[in-house]
This record gives C-alpha cells, sequence and structure tokens, in this order.
C-alpha cells in the first residue's frame, strides 16, 4: 500500500510539473535582413535641424502595418510620438498637442518643421537602400555591410553593425540632408 502512494504520489508530481512548465516556442530568426517584417529598436538620437537640437532616447515598433516610433528626453521628459494605425491614420503627438493626418513625412513638416523621409527610414536603419527609388551603396571593403548609402538627397553613414541573432544590424549610424542631421546608436534590437 505504501508503494502504490509514493507511485502515486510521484506520478501526480511529475504531471503537475509537466503542466506548469510548458516549453517556450522561439521564432526562427528571419533569413536575411530584408526579410524582417516585425522589428523594435531602442537607443539613443540626436536630431539637428536648421532651427533646432534635440537629443534623447528612442523606441521604434515596426510591423508591416503599423509604427509608434517614441522620442523622449531624460526621465520620459519632452515626449514626442509619431505612430500609424492598421486603418493608415497617422498621428504625432508632442508638446500637449496632437495632430492627425495619412502622411507622416507631410504632419512632421507642417508641425514640427523637420523634413524626414519616415518610409525611407524603415529601410535605412535596417542598413538596406529603400526599394522604391534609386541609390548609391558604398560597401564596406571588408564585408558586404553598407558604409554609405545615398538616396533621395539623403546620406546615410553607418559607423558600426551588431549581430542580432545571426543577422548583421546597424547599431550606429548617421542620416542627414543638411540643415538636417539624425544620429542613432540603437543599443537594442528585437526582430521577428
Amino acid at each position: 500500500m505504501m508503494f502504490f502512494r509514493v507511485t502515486l504520489l510521484a506520478l501526480l508530481t511529475t504531471l503537475l510539473a509537466a503542466c506548469t512548465s510548458q516549453p517556450q516556442v522561439q521564432t526562427p530568426p528571419p533569413s536575411s535582413v530584408s526579410t524582417i517584417k516585425q522589428w523594435e529598436a531602442e537607443g539613443r538620437v540626436g536630431i539637428r535641424t536648421e532651427h533646432d537640437a534635440v537629443s534623447g532616447n528612442f523606441n521604434w515598433q515596426h510591423n508591416p502595418n503599423t509604427f509608434d516610433l517614441r522620442i523622449y528626453g531624460p526621465f520620459g521628459q519632452g515626449s514626442t510620438e509619431l505612430s500609424k494605425s492598421k486603418d493608415g491614420k497617422v498621428v504625432l503627438a508632442y508638446e500637449d498637442q496632437k495632430a492627425e493626418g495619412y502622411d507622416a513625412e507631410q504632419l512632421l513638416k507642417q508641425r514640427l518643421g523637420w523634413q524626414f523621409p519616415v518610409r525611407q527610414v524603415t529601410y535605412w536603419i535596417r542598413g538596406l537602400p529603400y526599394p522604391n527609388t534609386p541609390s548609391t551603396v558604398k560597401k564596406s571593403q571588408n564585408s558586404e555591410l553598407p558604409e554609405e548609402i545615398t538616396q533621395d538627397g539623403w546620406t546615410i553613414s553607418y559607423q558600426k553593425f551588431s549581430n542580432i541573432r545571426g543577422l548583421s544590424l546597424p547599431q550606429k549610424m548617421q542620416v542627414s540632408r543638411p540643415p538636417y542631421r539624425v544620429n542613432l546608436i540603437i543599443t537594442q534590437w528585437t526582430i521577428q
């Protein structure tokens, strides 16, 4: 009888442990940088325009249909958010103001006076030229990684790359077209 109880207790313990510890399913990494469909990048940003200089932290979540870009100062102060919902509506929120439309670049220009190619940057941040306009790509001598992309009047310089799940993604880069300059230091990538 004692043997039966010990065996039953061991069996129940094993079953309970199996029920509580589910194996985590990990998504396989994308096969190349160009096949990344969803990503999140975090880090530091410095933005210089003709009349402004802004620096802080950023968080950018992007998937094929939506995005959410937040730029914020120390302790979350001075936050600016640019987001796009599934229905294509773009919202720019800054300094207790909110503007809506369907063109992110136009909202930034109208409200903040910034010219910034949002569509192109979703490619440039991954080290890729924007596929819909001509570009020149200068590659590093030691690898196939881009050192510089020139496109649509902008120069994108890459100073450092990180290995993220077997893929090389920018860690330090600059996007410029005088008088505009954006420096990004990406401290964390999450890709799917």
